[in-house]
């Protein structure tokens, strides 16, 4: 059984030439398609030696031959994908004991590989993980003919190039049925015969933390189910990966942080300039290999200088050097912008300077030693090979050199206190006397300033009194006198309408000037304060405010009103009279509350609105508020205004009994 074709394509009936074979031979043939699922999988040829027999008998035959054929090859199909389905669970499973059971990394990896490539029989399968900060990924295990010589070759690759590098910088998986039409394929000199391959990303939410990599020397060997189930394992073993890398990095992290706590106790147990030095060289050897180290340091004069150097031939001739930042290229990167330095091999590096003494050098690492917001030089590192420093040796430097910059920097401190204590001393001295004077001088000034204070609040009410009164002898008088002129005159007119109506407006317009001229004498002195005390003539002030829809207000008073000595009472008065035409003025307020409490210690004055508010560092010298503190101060009290935009303002003041009580 076969497909049958020939020149003309697949047929649907026997070959003209079986047909004239079979005729000569006295036969009759018959044919049938043999399908599975649907699909033709190849033909049944039946032939028979009686041509008299009946078409629908050969029919009937040739479609029971078929049937049973069909049947037998869906059955076996089904038992294999079975078989297939059974052999991907245990692989799970047995994953599954793995990852939850193994502590180490490195056994994790060789079984997650090792159990990969027995389970599913494919070439060659590898795992990689990503190192985000170098933009590589880079091989951690394998499993496969050529797995031992890839691993003692190593391998890695940028993030983006090539299929796994792809998978690693986009985290999409990629199938390569025929690497020879895949513009992507990179080949590896170690696996010359792959022909087929498929990379899936270890992802952990939106990052990618590996890939793994199946490998095939046949075309299209990659199945829809066995790339389900592989990417089932990947994101089984990305997770458990990931809680490896963690634990490694906590572990490698307390480790460095416990020997960096020690390493801080030693250096800064030590004040002495040369031997704090000593100590930061010494026990770097504890957190970096290095063949030479050195301190640098920028003087007073700009000049950099090599303050500490060992590992040297000549340590001495190390540090005799001094040099101007612009004299040594990397200088900019330490000092300006406090970058750690890694050099893989100084020899290719344009902008690199040996300084006397230094031609051991090949790989170097530094760090900048910052206090605070500069920094004041560079600790370093180096080795006489190429590439011995990574970016993870210059992290150990820079966390090394953040704790050692502060005992270099306690140690120059010391050092310069020495110099300079008795300078200091004397200056403290000097300093203390002098703020003495100047604070006896402020003292003085105050209580003049309090006392010019208190006579002009004296001045300004005596001639407030004098207004007051000039305004109520003369043009309030004047006003009520051209009202009674009025009055007269429209009797005298008697009935001429017209004339009647205009004396009546402006005996209208003369009553409203004398309730404004009394509110005004009101406003400068008021008489009630002097006659009934400050709560009457506190409630008397906010019933000839403008009251209405504009304006509602209200007066609270609690404890027992207690007599105040007439400043007092004034410059609360006051206070609250200049709060109060403040909201009128600027709040655009629709309520306006004063509270006024009594109790044994103080009395507290609270106005509060619901206006516009304001911001206070924009008000402190206007609004009146300057004027406000300063009578609250003549008495002896305390005020605290609080508002923001759109908040409204409360504004409470406290004068205290002992100041103010008759």
């Amino acid at each position: 059984m076969s497909d049958l074709k020939y020149d003309a394509g697949p047929l649907d009936s026997p070959p003209p030439y079986l047909l004239q074979c079979a005729a000569s031979q006295g036969c009759l043939l018959a044919m049938k398609p043999v399908r599975t699922t649907g699909e033709a999988r190849g033909h049944v040829l039946l032939g028979f030696q009686h041509t008299q027999r009946h078409p629908i008998d050969l029919e009937d035959s040739i479609s029971v031959v078929a049937d049973d054929i069909s049947a037998f090859l869906e059955s076996h199909s089904l038992s294999s994908r079975m078989e297939r389905v059974r052999s991907h669970l245990s692989l799970i499973h047995r994953l599954g004991q793995l990852v939850t059971s193994i502590r180490k990394p490195e056994t994790l990896f060789a079984q997650i590989t090792h159990l990969v490539y027995t389970s599913l029989g494919f070439d060659h399968v590898q795992l990689l993980l990503t190192e985000t900060e170098q933009r590589r990924v880079s091989l951690v295990h394998a499993a496969g003919p050529h797995a031992e010589a890839l691993l003692a070759h190593g391998y890695s690759d940028t993030l983006g190039r090539g299929i796994i590098g792809r998978v690693a910088e986009t985290g999409q998986m990629w199938m390569s049925q025929d690497v020879t039409q895949d513009s992507h394929f990179v080949g590896n000199a170690l696996l010359p015969n792959t022909a087929s391959e498929l990379a899936l990303p270890l992802r952990l939410a939106d990052r990618v933390v590996g890939v793994l990599d199946i490998q095939s020397d046949r075309r299209d060997a990659f199945r829809h189910n066995d790339v389900f189930l592989l990417q089932t394992v990947a994101d089984q073993i990305a997770p458990v990966i990931e809680q490896h890398r963690l634990l490694a990095a906590e572990r490698q992290g307390r480790e460095l942080a416990n020997t960096l706590a020690d390493v801080s106790r030693i250096i800064s147990s030590r004040l002495d300039p040369r031997h704090v030095l000593e100590a930061v060289l010494l026990q770097l050897e504890r957190v970096v290999p290095n063949r030479g180290s050195r301190v640098t340091l920028l003087g007073d004069d700009g000049r950099m200088r090599v303050v500490a150097a060992k590992g040297y031939p000549d340590n001495g001739l190390v540090k005799k050097h001094s040099f101007l930042p612009h004299e040594a290229p990397l200088s900019r990167s330490a000092l300006e912008q406090k970058e750690t330095i890694v050099i893989g091999d100084v020899r290719l590096e344009p902008t690199w300077t040996w300084q006397p003494g230094t031609k051991q050098i090949v790989s170097w690492c530094s760090a900048p030693l910052v206090h605070g917001t500069e920094c004041v030089g560079w600790l370093c590192v180096d080795w006489p090979e190429p590439n011995f420093y990574n970016f993870e040796h210059g992290r150990v430097v820079r966390a090394f050199a953040d704790q050692a910059v502060v005992a270099i920097e306690n140690a120059r401190l010391f050092e310069r206190r020495r110099e300079l204590n008795d300078i200091l001393e004397y200056k403290v001295a000097d300093r203390t006397r002098l703020l003495r004077e100047a604070h006896d001088e402020i003292a003085v000034k105050a209580n003049e300033l309090q006392a010019l204070w208190r006579r002009v609040v004296d001045v300004q009410e005596r001639e407030r009194k004098r207004i007051a009164h000039d305004l109520h002898d003369s043009v309030a008088q004047s006003i009520l006198a051209a009202t009674y002129q009025l009055q007269t005159v429209r009797r005298r007119l008697g009935g001429d309408v017209e004339q009647n109506q205009r004396l009546i407006a402006c005996q209208a317009t003369l009553d409203a000037s004398l309730s404004e001229m009394k509110r005004i004498i009101y406003a400068l002195r008021p008489n009630v304060l002097d006659e009934l005390g400050l709560v009457a003539a506190l409630e008397n002030y906010l019933s000839v405010l403008p009251q209405g829809e504009s304006l509602a207000t209200s007066f609270l008073v609690e404890g027992s009103a207690i007599p105040l000595l007439p400043d007092a009472e004034l410059a609360i008065f006051r206070i609250v009279q200049e709060a109060c035409q403040n909201t009128i003025r600027h709040a655009d307020a629709r309520t306006l509350v004063l509270a006024l409490t009594y109790n044994t210690a103080e009395v507290v004055v609270s106005i509060r609105d619901d206006g516009i508010g304001f911001t206070l560092d924009d008000a402190r010298m206007g609004l009146g508020l300057v004027g406000i503190r300063e009578r609250t101060q003549a008495v002896g009290g305390q005020i605290s205004v609080s508002t923001a935009p759109g908040s409204g303002t409360e504004i409470i003041f406290c004068v205290p009994l002992e100041a103010c009580a008759v």
